[in-house]
Formats: C-alpha cells, structure tokens, sequence
C-alpha cells in the first residue's frame, strides 16, 4: 500500500511539473504614442582592425566603451506596432575610443542634446531639431536601436522552452545592417522567476554595413516584466567579422550592449512646448540631415550628406568616398590650395593647367567648364573631364573655391562614368558648401 502512495505521489508532482512548463505567460507590450521610458546605454568593444601598410598587413588593437542616459518619448508607431518615430533627450552621452593605446573622447555639444530618432526609407534617421550635427555626433548617437527592442517578444503566450523566429525587420535594425543577406536569430522563453521572465537570443545575421560585408554571432538575453507588460532589460552580445569596405578596414570585435528600459511620466524635456521645434511629418528639412565639417587649421567649414565618409585625414588633403546602400559611387578630394593675393586666384587656364598635372591623370576630353554661382563672396571655378587615372578610365569633376581673402582650395571628384548618373549633383552640393572663415572639427 505505501508502495502505491509513493506511486501516487510521483505521478501528481510529475503532473504539476509538466502543467507548470506547459503554462502559457503572456509576452506582448503594447507601446503607445506618448509612452515615455528612461533608458540607459552601456557598451564594451574589443577587437582589432587589419590594415594595409608598406605592402604588409597589420593589426590594430581597438577598444571602445560608451555611456548613455536618455528619456525617450514615442511620437508615432509604425504598422508592425513599432515605434516609428521617438524624441529623446541625452542627459549623459560619452566614448572613450582607443585604438592602438591612442584614445580620443566622443561627447556632444549641449545644444545637440535633443535628438529625433526615426525610420525614413526603411533605416533609422537621428538628427537634432536644433542644427547640423558634427560626424563625431552622429556615432555617438547612432548606438543600439531602441526603437526595434519591442520586436524582439512574441507577442502572444509562449510557454517554458518555447522558441520564435526573429523577423528579418527586426534582425536588421538590432544588427545595424543596411541590408540583410541572411539570418538565424531564435528566441526561446529559458525560465520565470518572480513574475520576470527571461528570454534568450541566439543565432547569426549576414549583413552590409557601409558596403563591407559583416558576419555576427549572437548570444544575447532579455527580461520581460510579466506583471507591468514591459521589456525592462536587454544583454547584447555579438562577435563580429567584417570584411575590407569601401570606407572602413577588416575588423574582428567582441562587443556588449547592455540596456536597461523603466517605464516613466513625461518629463518636462519632451513636453509639447519643449518639443515645439521638432519637425512635424517623416521628411526632416535637409539642414537637419548634414554634417558639419571644420578643419581649423587649413580655416575651412562645410556640410555634406551622411553618404559621404571620411576615409583619410593629413594636413595636406581630406578624403571622402560616398557610399549609396553599400555601393562605392564616388571620391572626393579637398585639397588647401596656395593662398593668393588679396582678391586674386588662379585664372581658368592656370587652375586647368594644374589639374592637368596631378600624378597619374592623362585627360582625354574636357567636358564642361566654367563658373558656379556662389555666394559670400566667392568664386567658383568648375571642369569635368574624362580621362586615364593610373591606367583606370574615369570622370572628373575639379573645383576651385577662392575667396576675397586670397584663400583657396581645390576639390577633386574622382568616379567611374558609369556612375554619374547616380552622383548627380552631389559634388556641386558639397563644393558650394565650402567656407572659409574660423573652422569647427
């Protein structure tokens, strides 16, 4: 009989085990317009970039860790239930950056420190309603996509053990991919404890990222408050090969994000009133998508768009590529010319005379030339030719930028004719930013 009592016993406690693993808990959170979080930001990185030099391939060791402390404010939701468009304010936003034992710091200025953050053509778009960021800026702000967190839950009851696929969507914005080639992104319901769920996510994403290819591993964690319907905390952690780009060298990386999410009341910071100058719509004004550039030393500024990247720096010249969804269009080359006489500079046929001479160019037609209006006191200078470049068919497009001062300088547009259509006007856009005056870096 105590026999059958034991047995007895062992089925109901094997019972109630398999009930309680086969109880459904409920992970959907619901955001709203007008929901606002405090949300803080830390990150680690580690790795080592490979870069060509003297005909070798080294390895730079590189380090990074960054902070950040903000509320954000839902404005709109997308039609996956998303949000589409957020306000932010940073109340902390700093980067140590360490590479080969040199470090520089990353901070924003105090009058940046309100943020828009939004999807525009399918990736995010941040900018400050209050003027131009500096490129330094943007990567500050440009860290782990708070707007596609929510994407990770099911949305429905899972129960213990339990695994859902990561949308392409959602892989995409956390992975920072541009595009997305391929992705194995699982989540999986591991245990409840204390009304907290937790949540993990594994697996691998394929993706372009500034025209290189990326490959990341996964091995990440989330906790959902059961009771309060909220992701409260997010562990990220990802290992990342990333081959030779356009704009950036080959790279191998460990990094961590860890994110921490409180729902809170709205702060008097993203009220109607302090919100009154953020752009109304999904077409920000073209000023508040620039960046600014200033070299003080050459006493130049100007603005161009986020497709172009800086890929060099010497006293001597400044070297951009732009780069449309992952495909090398252009190179543009800013050159401080000689300073001429006070209201002078190089005639027409002495500035042609001196492109005709840069190292490796042979030109083979003159397309165009002439002036380009400019304001402030300006003269502009324009030609375009085709030509051989170290033995590579190419168009060029040379302008010269004077001054009343006597300032110079010269910007050479470097790209193969085929790709002209898609530069368009993009070189003019940039050369007729150039001004001179006290630079800003």
């Amino acid at each position: 009989m105590a026999t059958w009592r034991t047995l007895g016993a062992l089925c109901i406690t094997l019972a109630s085990f398999s009930t309680a693993l086969a109880q459904p808990y409920n992970l959907s959170e619901t955001v709203k317009a007008g929901d606002c979080f405090r949300l803080h930001l830390d990150l680690s990185l580690s790795g080592e970039m490979k870069v060509a030099k003297d005909g070798e391939v080294i390895a730079l060791k590189r380090e990074a860790r960054a902070a950040h402390e903000f509320p954000e404010r839902v404005l709109t939701i997308g039609p996956a239930g998303l949000p589409a468009k957020v306000a932010r304010v940073y109340e902390k936003a700093g980067a140590t950056l360490a590479l080969n034992g040199d470090n520089s710091q990353r901070i924003l200025r105090p009058e940046r420190r309100l943020f828009v953050v939004q999807r525009y053509k399918d990736q995010p778009l941040a900018y400050s309603p209050a003027g131009s960021l500096t490129r330094e800026e943007l990567e500050l702000a440009d860290h782990f996509d708070t707007l596609a967190i929510t994407g990770l839950l099911p949305g429905k009851d899972v129960a213990l053990g339990e695994n859902w696929k990561v949308t392409k969507a959602v892989a995409q914005d956390l992975c920072n991919f541009e595009g997305m080639t391929e992705q194995t992104l699982v989540c999986k319901l591991e245990e409840v404890k204390e009304q907290t769920a937790r949540v993990s996510v594994t697996g691998a994403a394929t993706g372009i990222d500034l025209g290189a290819l990326v490959k990341l591993t996964v091995d990440a964690s989330y906790s959902f408050d059961l009771n309060g319907k909220r992701l409260t905390r997010l562990e990220w952690k990802q290992k990342e090969e990333r081959d030779q780009g356009p704009v950036s060298p080959a790279m191998t990386a460990s990094a961590t994000t860890t994110l921490t999410r409180t729902p809170i009341e709205q702060p008097e910071t993203l009220s109607d009133v302090a919100l009154v100058s953020v752009p109304d719509g999904f077409e920000p004004p073209l000023p508040l998508t620039q960046l600014e550039y200033g070299d003080p030393k050459a006493g130049y500024t100007m603005s161009s768009g986020r497709d172009w990247q800086i890929v060099s720096q010497t006293e001597e010249h400044l070297v951009l590529r732009l780069v449309e969804r992952g495909d090398f269009v252009a190179q543009a080359t800013i050159t401080p010319w000689t300073r001429a006489d006070k209201g002078k500079h190089l005639s027409p046929d002495e500035f042609r005379e001196a492109m005709s001479e840069t190292p490796g160019w042979d030109v083979e037609q003159e397309l165009q030339a002439g002036e380009v209006p400019a304001d402030s006191g300006r003269w502009i200078y324009r030609i375009s030719a085709l030509g051989q470049l170290d033995g590579n068919k190419v168009l060029q497009n040379f302008y010269l930028i004077a001054a009343p001062g006597g300032e110079q300088i010269v910007v050479a547009f470097t790209l193969t004719p085929k790709q002209a259509d898609r530069l368009g006007t993009r070189d003019l856009s940039l050369a007729v930013s150039i001004d001179f005056g006290s630079g800003r870096k």
